[in-house]
């Protein structure tokens, strides 16, 4: 069975296959890895939690609208309360994280789709948002000790939000692979009912995965007021079906279940090599899109032929029987479970046979 990002990966070569025939003097080069991968850092951040959220059988639209409502945050507890930002960015992190609690309570207590409840959050949280911004840009100074640490540069003209994409897919990927809580996270996506009846507190799980993902998302509102020291009505508009198609180039499968982390990383790097590619090779900006489109579809084809694949039962490794076998031990057994002690079947279901009816007739 193909691994979740064998897509993304065979997409990032493929790309940079024909973005160096078409740019052979420009694509290949140090400075555009860096735009790749100022590109592909914070849309990236973003798909992890989408990603882990995705295994576990759910949808979340409100992560660009939380995005901005949390860099909001960070800049009015700055700018008009004088907090520092160490304060300041946990404090948008937690609020992230209370978002996202808003939207798992919601779909666990009243069993709702979460693309409907998250839609509907989205919504909700961007019209916040351009009520309490008015639709203007609102600045804020922030330390440079800050912003060295969010978003400066790193080394070698990389710049900070690209470590931070690298630590938080460790933790992703460590979360989802090594721990309990990741186990949970796949049981539900698979079978939700099978979840539950293995012990796994599916509706705990839920809420803390929505809750988990908005925080992600409020990291990066934390690491885009560093970088533009502002923040306005529209930030984070339109990232949240980004970072789905991000989640799908790397392998999530949409019905959940079946991802992998270290996809959604080659699938975030792949968003930014089609953007940055295009405009070396001179492509109208419509490509982009379209392309993107292509690739997205080209994923979720692929995806299919997992699932099927894997909804196709399969011995034991080592376990080797046939079907005849199987059958006649069936058929062998049969007979057993449904003839022995039938006196005793009877009594237990307080039946009795006709002869004993008409006995206590008479």
């Amino acid at each position: 069975m193909l691994r979740p990002e064998t897509t993304a990966l065979a997409a990032v070569i493929v790309l940079f296959i024909i973005f160096s025939i078409l740019s052979p003097g420009l694509f290949p080069a140090k400075e555009t890895y860096i735009s790749v991968m100022s590109v592909a850092a914070e849309l990236g951040i973003l798909s992890i939690g989408v990603t882990l959220l995705m295994i576990g059988g759910y949808f979340d639209l409100s992560v660009g609208a939380v995005l901005g409502l949390t860099s909001y945050i960070v800049v009015v507890l700055m700018r008009d309360f004088g907090m520092p930002p160490i304060v300041a960015a946990p404090a948008a992190v937690a609020a992230g994280a209370v978002l996202g609690t808003i939207n798992g309570a919601i779909v666990v207590r009243f069993r709702i789709h979460s693309f409907v409840v998250t839609l509907g959050t989205m919504l909700i949280w961007r019209g916040v948002l351009i009520a309490l911004t008015g639709g203007f840009p609102m600045t804020v100074a922030i330390a440079p000790a800050f912003k060295a640490i969010m978003a400066g540069p790193l080394l070698d003209g990389f710049r900070m939000s690209m470590l931070w994409f690298f630590v938080i897919a460790a933790f992703g990927t460590f979360l989802l692979v090594r721990t309990r809580f990741g186990n949970w996270i796949q049981a539900r996506g698979q079978n939700e009912q099978a979840a539950r009846n293995l012990g796994v507190p599916v509706d705990r799980t839920t809420v803390v995965l929505f809750a988990l993902t908005s925080a992600i998302a409020a990291v990066v509102g934390v690491i885009q007021v560093a970088r533009f020291s502002s923040v306005d009505a529209l930030r984070g508009e339109g990232m949240e079906l980004q970072a789905v198609a991000v989640t799908v180039i790397g392998g999530t499968l949409l019905s959940g279940g079946y991802g992998s982390v270290i996809g959604t990383v080659l699938g975030a790097i792949t968003f930014g090599m089609i953007q940055v590619g295009l405009v070396l090779a001179g492509a109208p900006g419509h490509f982009f899109r379209t392309l993107t489109g292509l690739i997205v579809v080209g994923a979720v084809i692929l995806n299919t032929d997992v699932a099927r694949r894997m909804t196709r039962s399969r011995p034991l490794r080592g376990f080797h029987r046939s079907s005849e076998a199987a059958d006649a031990a069936i058929a062998a057994t049969a007979p057993l479970s449904t003839e022995q002690k039938p006196e005793e079947n009877r009594a237990k279901h307080g039946m009795s046979r006709p002869e004993d009816r008409e006995k206590a007739r008479s």
